[in-house]
Parts: C-alpha cells; structure tokens; sequence
C-alpha cells in the first residue's frame, strides 16, 4: 500500500555521501547509473607546425572493472583491477596510428572499489593532417576477459593562419584562484553546466574576430528536435587564448589545463554563456562566427547537467518508481503510463509544484530527495533485494534521511534489531530480522 507523505515534511539534510557496488550485479531493479565506459575526441590549438591536434579521452568506471585481492601487503595496493585500451586512428577505414594501453587499478580496501565517481582516465594525443577521422577504442577488462568497441568521428580543421573552419566547441570553466586566463574542460563528455554561467572553447585559427551566433534546440531522448530554439543571442567573444595547449591531467579529474606556453598554431575563443535558466536534458548546440571576414559553423549534440546530480534521477522509470513513497497509487499508476516523453513531462510537473524555489530550474527539495534514494540504493540492499530503496530501511531513509540516532541489538537468543530514532520528529522505527538471513523488516506494533 501507498502511503502519502507531505514533502514539505521532508528534511532538507546536508548532502548525502553516496555508497555504491562496483562490481557488476546484474539483475532488475538496479539502474545503470550513465556510461561505465565513455569516450570523446577533441581538437585544440596544436604545438606541432603543420599539423592538428586530436587528443581521445577514455573514462573507464570502477564499476566497469572487476576487482581482486592484489597479493600485496602494502594496505593502499590490497585490491587491484586490470585494464587493455587500445586506440586506433582511422582515416577512411585504414588505420594511421594505433598505440596501447596498459593500466592497473590498485586500492586499499573493498570499499574503495565500490565507489561509483572513481574512474580511470586516459589521454593520447595525435597530430594528424586535416580531414574526416574515427577513433576506433578497444577496451578491455582482464578480470573478466570483456571487450567493448567505441567508435568517435571527428573532423580536424586547419587552425594554421591561412584555415578558415572551426573546431568543436569545448565546455570549459575558469580554473579556481586563477587570476591568468588558465581554464579547464567543465565536464567529460561536452557537457554544459545546470544552474550556472556555461564558458565555450572554440578552436579557431589566429586573429578570428567578430561576433557569434550561439543556438541551442531541445532534443528528445532520441536525439530528435523537441520543440522550439529556447537559446538564440549573438555575443561578444571573453577573450581569445593564444599560444594555449592542454597539460597533463590532475589525478582522477576529467579536467586538464589550458595555460599559456609553446607557440601554437591556432588559438581557443572564449564564449560565456548565460543559459542558467534552461533545464537540464540534450540539446543540439550551434555556433557560428559573424561579423567577420572569416565565418563558419558548427553543430554538436549535447547535454545541459549538473555536477552531483543525483544517479536515480538520470533513469526516469527508476525515479518514478522511487517515488512509489510519497505518491497515491493513482498518482504512481498514472506518472508511469505513457511514453518516455509523456513521463518527464508528469514528472517534471509534480516536482516544479513541490519546488521552494520556483522561479530557479534547481529543484532543491527533489534533489535531496533523489540522493536519499541513491544512498538507499546499495546501503540497504540484501540478498533478496538489490535495490535497497525497495527495502524498509531504504523507505524510511528516502523519507525521513539519515537516522539521528541508531541503535543495534545482537544475541544468540533473539532476532536482529536495529532502532532508528529521530528524537527532533518525536519518531523511532524499529527493524527486525526476523528470518535471520540479514533482511531487516519494519516491526509495525
């Protein structure tokens, strides 16, 4: 049975540390939270005369991987994970340069490797004449002998003085403290940032003045057009970066630098655009170069999102199903009916309702809401259920947030217990195992 429960009751708690499983479990009832493997191919200003730069990233997920107990003692080696990438450059299905991969994983617990924004990064660079390229990515995972194929299509324009096409746009942010120009790539995957300013990289030839024209069109799920432009301003360039290239990368952040340094042919422009109000889903993001004796286009297919934004919510049938808690079962039956479409559309109406800050498109409340199903998720599966959310912990945790006291009670005698108590809502909620095979169940007097 449904039970409704207001949401204004819900308390909005400080961000919640999520937990997760990296080893693939298989199953319904789990969502796929994103791409365990993901791939991109970007152009930048290049330090080689007479040639383009293409850097190809690969982001393999800890979730992707199996982990195994490494043999090592030393306690941050104890479990390690390996990994075989390969990536071949194509230029009309022949390949022109093809290197490889090696790379281990290594951490110091179990726990670590369960953690779902712990990822390994790969960059490689290639200097390639301009024209039509694919980057063919093998991946493959020794623990489990996997191999998986991405294919990225990129066209590298000449960014030398006499080039007269741009690059794809590159979401980009200012790095933290920098007061010298220096930015790093936003998000992995041609992002664009949810509920603040979005800055775009274009790569262009020297000297590439005027104006710009920047669009972006809704798309559905599909990557069809959905509806009307809800973005289209000319604006004035931030600056332009010259003698700029990528350095290495920092750790495990899909980020790298761009700072001033060897001369380059080529340089990035830099848009900031105020697209704040816009909701997050796919757009098709144009941009095009006016007022200038030089003018070219380009078109890329993209994502508005936020950084954190809650797993769950990025699977509407998952997030409806979650909300299972705080729906009539009227309500639940009708915002699962209908096309994938017709369900964001119930789903996102419900929750503008509920926003304590309507006239932003951050939805406060909905957020805590989804990162207490995402903890839920794994905190409390079982045997018997692997979608925590689903249990009685998980229900209480969804509506209620962590427990402000916990009590657990253990004896060869008796059943395990564990009390919840949150003393500042005058509640306690009592879980019994009552089949003693680790399946706590809500003990209702």
């Amino acid at each position: 049975m449904l039970i409704r429960f207001s949401l204004f009751s819900l308390l909005l708690t400080a961000l919640i540390v999520l937990c997760a499983n990296a080893q693939p479990r298989g199953g319904g009832g789990v969502p796929q939270y994103g791409n365990h493997l993901y791939a991109e191919v970007l152009q930048f200003p290049s330090d080689s005369a007479g040639a383009t730069r293409v850097d190809a990233f690969v982001r393999v997920a800890y979730d992707y991987v199996i982990f195994a107990k490494s043999g090592n003692v030393h306690p941050d080696s104890l479990y390690v994970a390996g990994l075989e990438v390969s990536i071949d450059m194509q230029h009309d299905g022949m390949t022109m340069h093809s290197v490889n991969h090696s790379a281990a994983v290594y951490t110091g617990d179990y726990q670590s490797t369960t953690l779902r924004d712990r990822y390994l990064l790969l960059r490689q660079t290639f200097y390639l004449q301009p024209d039509q390229y694919e980057a063919v990515i093998t991946v493959s995972d020794q623990g489990s002998t996997r191999n998986r194929i991405l294919r990225r299509s990129i066209h590298a324009v000449d960014l030398s003085k006499t080039g007269t096409r741009i690059g794809l746009p590159i979401s980009m942010q200012s790095m933290e403290g920098s007061t010298d120009g220096t930015y790093s790539i936003y998000g992995f995957g041609g992002t664009l940032p949810f509920a603040s300013g979005t800055i775009l990289g274009v790569p262009v030839p020297e000297s590439w003045q005027g104006e710009w024209s920047v669009r972006l069109l809704p798309l559905d799920e599909d990557g069809d057009p959905d509806g009307e432009v809800v973005f289209d301003e000319t604006l004035q360039p931030v600056e332009e970066l010259q003698n700029t290239y990528p350095m290495a990368l920092s750790g495990l952040v899909p980020d790298f630098r761009c700072m001033p340094g060897a001369s380059t042919e080529g340089s990035i422009v830099v848009l900031s655009l105020p697209i704040a109000r816009h909701d997050v889903g796919r757009y098709r993001l144009t941009v095009r170069s006016v007022g200038s004796e030089k003018s070219d286009s380009v078109t890329l297919d993209t994502r508005i999102y936020w950084r954190g934004m809650p797993y769950s919510l990025r699977d509407i049938e998952f997030a409806i199903d979650a909300m299972r808690y705080i729906l009539t079962l009227q309500e639940y039956d009708r915002m699962r009916s209908g096309s994938e479409r017709e369900m964001h559309i119930r789903f996102r109406r419900y929750w503008k309702e509920e926003d304590p800050t309507p006239e932003t498109e951050y939805n406060e409340r909905m957020v805590e809401y989804f990162r207490r199903v995402d903890a839920a998720v794994d905190r409390f599966q079982t045997l018997y259920e692997r979608n925590g959310a689903m249990t009685d912990r998980g229900k209480i945790y969804i509506l209620f947030g962590p427990p402000e006291e916990t009590q657990r009670v253990l004896n060869s005698d008796d059943p395990a217990e564990e009390i919840w108590s949150y003393p500042s809502l005058n509640k306690t909620f009592r879980f019994i195992d009552r089949n003693r095979n680790g399946d706590l169940r809500l003990y209702e007097e």
